[in-house]
């Protein structure tokens, strides 16, 4: 979340703090809880999307790190054998197919790895039986084959995470742009009678409602004494 917004969303959050905190000066005044009321759901509201955009997708990145490492050690020992066995019975074509580095493989965007990776699998299957005395056996495929499948499932979720986290960022917007106008347009003249009546009341919202720009780094202006 922008710190501008952050600021702001703690200043909404300290004015209704103050207000539930003198409720018994305005509870009786309708139009004035009704926006209260208002304002208290839009923040709610905002800090419910605001859990969204500060998830941490470590685990997630993590995750995915250690299958993908799994998959390309695999996808690599299967394609190492498969070129031995080719440049062995002199197969150009096939020894094409498979000629390729670890790095290579780690080197591919994720959709190509998955594509690779697949290609790798389907050559072991067909040159299973002459595979089995270069140690490649049905079990190292079927591990390969689970690797793959567990990958290209996988694929989206990033995606997903990034396009929720857009759209909370968006919503936060309009719905901190919406709370901030409730607040301005009604709560501010709603606050005027107090002026008056109860001063250090209005002087304590006067104050809640100035926006402390927490977080946020200013230029320090050069000294003009200091020699060039």
């Amino acid at each position: 979340m922008d710190k501008r917004f952050e600021n702001k969303l703690i200043m909404l959050k300290a004015v209704l703090s103050l207000l539930q905190q003198n409720q018994s000066l305005w509870q009786d005044a309708a139009p004035l809880a009704a926006v209260y009321a208002d304002l208290k759901q839009l923040v709610a509201q905002i800090e419910q999307f605001k859990q969204l955009t500060t998830q941490s997708n470590s685990g997630l990145v993590a995750a995915k790190q250690n299958l993908q490492e799994d998959l390309i050690s695999q996808a690599f020992e299967l394609a190492s054998m498969l070129f031995a066995y080719a440049r062995r019975n002199n197969d150009a074509v096939l020894q094409a197919k498979v000629d390729f580095t670890i790095s290579q493989f780690r080197n591919l965007r994720d959709d190509e790895l998955a594509t690779k990776c697949l290609s790798v699998l389907n050559l072991g299957l067909s040159y299973e039986a002459a595979l089995a005395e270069y140690g490649t056996t049905s079990e190292k495929l079927n591990l390969l084959s689970n690797l793959t499948n567990q990958y290209v499932e996988q694929l989206p979720n990033r995606r997903v995470t990034l396009s929720e986290r857009k759209m909370a960022n968006e919503k936060i917007k309009n719905l901190l742009t919406e709370a901030l106008l409730v607040a301005s347009e009604q709560l501010d003249r709603m606050m005027v009678r107090f002026k008056s009546e109860q001063a250090d009341f209005y002087t304590s919202y006067l104050n809640a409602r100035k926006v402390v720009d927490y977080g946020i780094r200013h230029e320090k202006p050069e000294d003009s004494n200091t020699p060039s």
